[in-house]
């Protein structure tokens, strides 16, 4: 899934699983900073928070060759969108949707990066990971 606006992946998130044992939706920033400090404690990389994208062209999950602690593409491939909200406007245009991460530039962002963005916005790079609860 990419090229996708914030709505629409929180829709297709949210849509994912839903049962009487589990729920779906939007990876949210807790779950997101969560995963970084997990990441950080086991895997003996201290600074994947800073961790820049591994590859230069968008490629298919799993395949960008930035796998730690079996958790796939936080610092490479694709931006993601999740839940937060941000308060950034111009002169012409608010800003409240986030996403997370680095994608496949050759300048490369940070796994911990946020990027504001429009509820119409979806470009190539834009994708999204689902959140799964235990109810």
């Amino acid at each position: 899934w990419t090229d996708i606006t914030q709505p629409n992946a929180a829709i297709a998130a949210r849509g994912m699983y839903s049962s009487n044992y589990v729920e779906s939706d939007l990876i949210n920033s807790y779950s997101w900073d969560t995963a970084i400090v997990f990441i950080q404690k086991y895997s003996g990389n201290s600074n994947y928070a800073n961790k820049r994208s591994v590859n230069t062209s968008m490629l298919n999950t799993g395949k960008a060759g930035d796998k730690v602690c079996n958790i796939h593409d936080m610092a490479s491939n694709c931006y993601e969108w999740s839940t937060e909200h941000s308060t950034s406007t111009s002169s012409s245009y608010s800003y409240p949707c986030v996403s997370r991460g680095g994608y496949s530039d050759s300048s490369g962002s940070a796994t911990s990066a946020r990027y504001s963005a429009t509820t119409t916005s979806n470009i190539a790079y834009d994708s999204f990971r689902p959140l799964c609860y235990v109810k």
